[in-house]
């Protein structure tokens, strides 16, 4: 293995051979900006008007430092370096909801089942008001998040308003430690199954499989409908054992290139799928016991505007190798990855280490990846609020590198979905994938979607969980 492959690959996967990582180059300090930064903090210690706390000042330093990157490089302190371990794990204490930032308001886009806000009877389309009284208008996600959390059993007032109107209602609810639910799948009457992922964390490849499995005893489905609309990534091991799942192994999934091979395309880092990528540490292959037919069953992907990173990955790679016909809006556009590097003090940075490319090499950054079939949602039965944020609009977003191809589709930009229409009736999206996996069914359609709805309640998707 090349030493610059290697040194991505080390970033990105903890099963690459520990003696492939060695230790970067030696980093020359500008001694002018550094002093600069040396006599900004001496100033701030002797002329404060109050006498300021060393390690808030430097952890802002570092924050600031890390801000003037990109939007996904950041400063994490202890309890968001915990929050983002519990994520990954799929644990996480809170009170089951999943929010959309995309849109104007903080709107509840999916409620776990038998979570205190399921029981208190908050349901998808709702909107996020207040948190103990405090209202979220002009407050920032740091502050929003920090109210958010909270020991299991600790209470918080939830104000919210039904379906996004009238008058605020006040739950109390108490935090429970939750279990994610990122994989729902449900096998449809005319033998199509619908399987929504929702994030990628550390448990979904597994309970992909899971889920394959369940549908087995009844034989090999005409088609399976994958649906990561809304899904904001995660995990990029977990990414590639779904993409596992449907692709035989050894096959390319993308490419990251990192500062060493940014130039020179043919030099960057290929991904593929193999246990080194998708396996998690100590843990047998999740993908040993896959259905057999499971690499060779008609498959549909659905996508729009907030199916983002890891789910934009993998869909590319789907639809690169011809294995599945995507449908729906172009996605969020973050081909961008991040690693966590730990700092002393319970403290982290998460720094943007690599872009990644398609198999075919198509650029993912601030583009997207465009659906073989656009299917638009009628905007008020997705219950849309303005239209969706993008990669693109984000400041100091990286911009893309390789020029855009002159046979390349207009952008389109949808209005911003929530995904408690999915699976309905309306879903028109769902509708087109079921009418390509099953010809000849198009007339049932309505009941099929009909009979999903009960399902809606459960699906994991988000944004931000909490």
């Amino acid at each position: 293995m090349k030493r610059r492959h290697a040194t991505i690959l080390c970033l990105l996967f903890p099963l690459v051979a520990a003696s492939t990582c060695r230790a970067g180059e030696p980093v020359v300090v500008p001694a002018a900006e550094f002093q600069a930064l040396l006599s900004a903090y001496a100033l701030v210690k002797t002329r404060y008007v109050e006498a300021p706390d060393d390690k808030k000042l430097l952890e802002g330093a570092i924050a600031g430092m890390l801000a003037s990157l990109d939007p996904h490089s950041g400063f994490l302190d202890k309890d968001e370096l915990d929050a983002v371990r519990k994520d990954e794990a799929g644990e996480y204490t809170g009170i089951g909801i999943s929010v959309d930032f995309a849109a104007a308001d903080m709107v509840v886009t999916a409620v776990t089942a038998d979570s205190p806000a399921y029981l208190a009877g908050i349901e998808p389309g709702d909107t996020i008001a207040s948190i103990d009284g405090a209202t979220l208008s002009g407050m920032r996600l740091p502050e929003i998040a920090r109210r958010m959390r909270g020991v299991p059993g600790s209470a918080l007032d939830i104000g919210y308003r039904r379906g996004g109107s009238g008058a605020v209602r006040t739950a109390r609810l108490h935090r429970a430690a939750l279990l994610a639910q990122t994989v729902t799948a449900r096998a449809m009457p005319n033998g199509i199954a619908w399987i929504q992922v929702s994030a990628f964390e550390g448990r979904t490849a597994h309970d992909l499989v899971a889920a394959l499995k369940t549908l087995d005893p009844s034989g090999a489905p005409r088609g399976i409908v994958l649906d990561v609309r809304n899904d904001p990534g995660g995990l990029v091991s977990a990414a590639v054992g779904v993409a596992g799942a449907f692709l035989p192994p050894g096959t390319p999934l993308f490419s990251a290139r990192g500062r060493a091979t940014a130039a020179d395309p043919d030099s960057a880092a290929t991904v593929t799928v193999d246990p080194r990528f998708y396996q998690r540490p100590d843990e047998p292959d999740v993908l040993a016991d896959l259905p057999a037919w499971a690499r060779t069953v008609p498959l549909a992907v659905l996508v729009n505007g907030a199916s983002a990173s890891s789910a934009e990955l993998l869909a590319g790679a789907l639809q690169d190798h011809g294995r599945a016909t995507v449908l729906g809006s172009r996605t969020f556009g973050k081909g961008s990855i991040q690693s966590i590097f730990p700092l002393t003090g319970d403290s982290a940075v998460k720094l943007t280490v690599a872009r990644y490319f398609t198999p075919n090499g198509h650029e993912i950054q601030a583009r997207g990846i465009t659906p073989d079939v656009i299917v638009a949602q009628d905007r008020a039965q997705a219950g849309a609020r303005g239209l969706a944020l993008r990669e693109e609009d984000l400041a100091q977003h990286l911009t893309a590198i390789l020029p855009v191809q002159d046979d390349a589709p207009p952008a389109t930009r949808a209005g911003v979905e929530s995904t408690r229409m999915f699976g309905t009736r309306d879903d028109k999206v769902l509708a087109a994938a079921v009418s390509l996996l099953g010809p000849g069914q198009t007339s049932r359609i309505g009941n099929v979607l009909g009979a999903l709805s009960p399902s809606l309640k459960q699906l994991g998707a988000a944004l931000k969980r909490w």
